[in-house]
């Protein structure tokens, strides 16, 4: 029997063998010198004892041939190129199938090696690796974004950084809290003071002053002003904080209808029911009336009697100090026509500069709300200050308010018709250029620098007197027609002519009525 060491049988394992296709004997088919791992030494042949296998501590079979030789446990290698499987198994004499076992020992023996074949790595870079891992597949955004599924870091770099997260988070929770805590009161405080704000507009009481006030303006009550006309204008002055508050404090004093129109001084920011107060001291105290149509000469005198001052005092202001009334530049310095007629409140100790101060600037002030300079070129004159004088003759000539419109219409067609040629031809202007209401035909040619009609064409270079809000209203909307004559036959009655012939009958009869004779020629009483 041979035994070449390659196997167990009566022959050798070269010969009909699945592996002497590449194997030599006495080599290992693994690559190993001497068939396998070394031998163990043994007590003798024929006393055989269990062997331990070192890996898996399995009790190694008998050897049946009674060799002295034990299957061997190849270490776990590279595996070559198998060569082609046997189509069967090839049993042993015992009738084991050695090879199949050996393969099954080999299977054992790559996984046993295989588990420390899976720590090879040192623990150095396994930790060099989970801190390159964390940095960088896993480090967190500017906003605190990480992985959900990233495992904790507990290395001290990864420990500070949770300490620093936690800081920085706890920082954002306050600085939210606070903001969020400011952002309530701010809806809170919005929320209540629109609210409030709500509340007064629709229910509460109209917003007032307290108090009496301080400073002193000048209003105007216009005539036919209602209580809630009234409390308009002083609101817009500044006096009163609301209209509304001045409509309940004029509803609560029954003494509030007895206030008239004028002019008053009043202070600002009082309390409506001061202002009420005052209105009513001031409208059974002093007060100045003016009414439309006078003259400036005979307004000084009136305010010399209303302030206890000698006759003469407020002509004497008027000049010396004209540049200091608030005339505006086209009025060339001259007052005339700028001393609005309405009610003026005066107080013991008011100096005339300041009534006139105030009527000029009222005058002022009503100019602009009728818009005189726009409304000029619907009549053709040049300017509002031509509308005021032409007014201001309307005012003298006329007798009844309901007639304006028609004089109007005959002054207009005058200063832009044929009949008399342009020239306005009345005794007002020279009467007021002369001082009297007295004078002859001769005077009537004489020159007198512009306000002589009879002989000079256009309207006169100042106004001639102090018109009110009809008179100005009337020259702005002259009432249609043909007429180019009028003359007052009373006081209340006023009758007009188109042609000269229906104007000397008219004359004539005035003349009769009067007591006065008449000329036919120059149609003038005598």
């Amino acid at each position: 029997m041979t035994d070449q060491g390659l196997g167990y049988g009566t022959e050798a394992w070269g010969q009909g063998h699945p592996y002497q296709g590449g194997q030599q004997p006495g080599s290992d088919p693994y690559g190993m010198p001497g068939g396998g791992y070394p031998q163990q030494p043994q007590p003798g042949w024929g006393a055989p004892q269990q062997v331990v296998d070192p890996y898996q501590g399995i009790p190694a079979p008998r050897d049946p041939y009674a060799t002295g030789q034990y299957p061997v446990h190849p270490v776990q290698q590279p595996v070559p190129q198998q060569p082609a499987e046997p189509s069967g198994p090839v049993l042993g004499p015992d009738g084991i199938d050695w090879v199949a076992a050996a393969a099954a020992l080999d299977a054992e023996a790559v996984q046993v090696e295989e588990v420390p074949v899976e720590v090879p790595y040192e623990e150095e870079p396994a930790e060099s690796y989970e801190e390159s891992y964390d940095e960088q597949a896993y480090e967190e955004d500017e906003d605190g974004y990480a992985p959900f599924l990233a495992e904790p870091d507990d290395s001290r770099s990864g420990q500070r950084r949770r300490k620093q997260k936690g800081k920085s988070q706890r920082k954002r929770s306050g600085v939210a809290c606070l903001g969020m805590s400011l952002l309530l009161v701010g809806c809170v405080a919005g929320g209540g003071y629109f609210g409030y704000g709500f509340y007064q507009k629709h229910w509460g009481p109209p917003p007032d002053y307290p108090g009496e006030g301080a400073g002193l303006v000048t209003v105007t009550i216009p005539a036919g002003a209602t209580g809630d006309a009234m409390g308009q204008v002083l609101a817009d002055a500044g006096v009163v904080r609301s209209k509304g508050a001045f409509d309940a404090a004029y509803g609560k004093n029954s003494d509030a209808d007895s206030i008239q129109p004028g002019i008053y001084t009043l202070p600002m920011h009082m309390s409506a029911a001061d202002a009420i107060a005052d209105l009513i001291k001031q409208n059974g105290g002093h007060s100045l009336i003016i009414p439309e149509g006078l003259q400036a000469s005979a307004i000084y005198l009136r305010i010399d009697s209303g302030l206890g001052l000698k006759a003469g005092t407020t002509a004497a202001v008027a000049k010396a100090d004209v540049g200091q009334l608030g005339l505006p530049s086209y009025a060339n310095g001259d007052i005339e026509g700028f001393l609005w007629p309405t009610r003026y409140s005066v107080a013991p100790g008011m100096k005339p500069e300041a009534l006139l101060q105030q009527m000029v600037s009222t005058a002022v002030q009503e100019f602009s709300s009728l818009d005189m300079d726009a409304g000029a070129k619907g009549v053709n004159l040049r300017s509002g200050y031509q509308v005021l004088i032409e007014a201001s003759i309307l005012q003298a000539e006329g007798n009844n308010p309901k007639d304006f419109g028609k004089i109007a219409r005959v002054l207009y067609n005058r200063l832009n018709g044929t009949a008399t040629n342009g020239e306005l031809g009345l005794d007002s202007t020279i009467e007021y250029y002369l001082k009297t209401d007295h004078f002859g035909y001769a005077q009537r040619l004489q020159s007198d620098d512009g306000y002589n009609t009879y002989i000079n064409k256009g309207l006169p270079p100042g106004p001639i007197g102090n018109p009110g809000e009809e008179a100005i209203q009337a020259v702005l909307n002259p009432t249609p027609g043909a007429w180019n004559y009028f003359i007052a036959m009373s006081p209340i009655d006023t009758e007009f002519a188109i042609t000269g012939a229906d104007f000397a009958k008219l004359d004539q009869q005035y003349c009769t009525e009067h007591g006065e004779g008449f000329d036919p020629v120059h149609v003038v009483c005598t």
